[in-house]
């Protein structure tokens, strides 16, 4: 019998219906390990044998191993008669005391790191989740803090592949304030006060999945994935290969050789086609929906909204082209015919007419 692939895996509110049952704990559990793991699974293969195709790399290694949840242990019996209301696989470092650059506060040998990287499936959906504090174990303030530099380090690439995957991060949402800050100084402060349990990124997709949503999670975690791996290699106190592995993705490649409704999104778009991580910056995602909502989600050109069926992008007053940067004085909402109009032959701050 052949392999399941990709094409093969549907995921619907049927599946999700599993955890809403409070009746027959039995058949969720079963449901979850016999249908619903064994899907995430072949969607965790297909991703690993993209990684291994760009990157050259063995994942699944004594570094960095499987994880899976609920864990099905065949000695555990009562593991069939839990009320689980969630399933995950993906990866995580191996337990093993390999792990010299991340410091433990009593001092003993670090066996476990925080890092995971994988699908999560609930009632609401599915999700690609990268979680930088999975274990709840007491770590130093100094093995989070490399989690800070990296990203601080890397900002610039980072918001590329933030954009690229639309993995939203944790730290664009702040309950006290709707104050529009940068990027790095958020990463700041939340490294200054200690904020690494709020620093997830994540990527949510609701139901019903058919082969083209599952197919850009899988391009997501594979571009994704030079992040989480070079983490691994700060925690065994190495030196990263970050820049080497990022520069090893080309995104229309990817999307031409495996293609999904990402690749179709990024050409219709305001922004730019990314041919490769090194050549090209996205407006990082987030900064899209304060730019919107600074504008009162309005076009500032013809004042048309989505009520009037307009398409709103943000646009820079200043061409990328002429030199245009990417911070919230050279952005501007436009509608999909408006920005069509101003092409990038005007730096018209239609902002200050309006």
């Amino acid at each position: 019998m052949d392999k399941a692939n990709l094409e093969n895996i549907v995921l619907d509110s049927e599946d999700a219906t599993l955890f809403r049952l409070t009746d027959d704990l039995l058949l969720k559990a079963k449901a979850i390990k016999y249908s619903i793991l064994p899907k995430l699974n072949v969607l965790l293969e297909e991703t690993l044998s993209r990684i291994r195709k760009i990157n050259n790399i063995e994942v699944f290694n004594e570094k960095s191993i499987i994880h899976s949840a609920p864990n099905f242990r065949e000695k555990r019996d009562n593991t069939l008669k839990v009320d689980y209301d969630y399933a995950f696989i993906g990866l995580g470092g191996s337990r093993l005391p390999i792990w010299n650059g991340f410091k433990r506060e009593d001092s003993k040998p670090t066996k476990i790191i925080p890092y995971i990287i994988g699908y999560a499936f609930d009632k609401d959906g599915l999700e690609l989740l990268f979680d930088p504090v999975r274990y709840a174990l007491k770590y130093t303030k100094e093995s989070y803090e490399q989690y800070f530099d990296f990203l601080l380090e890397h900002i610039e690439y980072i918001q590329t592949i933030q954009a690229i995957t639309k993995m939203a991060p944790s730290f664009y949402i702040d309950e006290n304030s709707k104050t529009i800050r940068p990027f790095s100084e958020i990463l700041r402060d939340y490294k200054k006060n200690y904020y690494y349990y709020r620093l997830f990124f994540r990527k949510a997709l609701k139901f019903p999945l058919d082969y083209n949503d599952l197919n850009s999670l899988v391009n997501s975690f594979v571009v994704f994935f030079p992040i989480y791996y070079s983490l691994l290699q700060i925690a065994q106190g190495k030196t990263d290969n970050f820049r080497e592995l990022v520069s090893k993705i080309d995104i229309n490649r990817l999307c031409n050789e495996y293609p999904d409704i990402e690749n179709t999104k990024l050409k219709s778009s305001n922004e730019e086609i990314v041919v490769n991580i090194d050549e090209t910056k996205f407006v990082r995602a987030g900064i899209r929906w304060q730019v919107f909502e600074r504008d009162d989600f309005k076009c500032v050109a013809c004042g048309k909204s989505a009520s009037d069926g307009a398409i709103l992008h943000v646009d820079h007053i200043l061409p990328r082209s002429k030199g245009g940067k990417d911070m919230m004085e050279n952005y501007q909402t436009l509608c999909h015919l408006c920005n069509i109009g101003k092409s990038n032959k005007s730096n018209k701050n239609l902002r200050k007419i309006s």
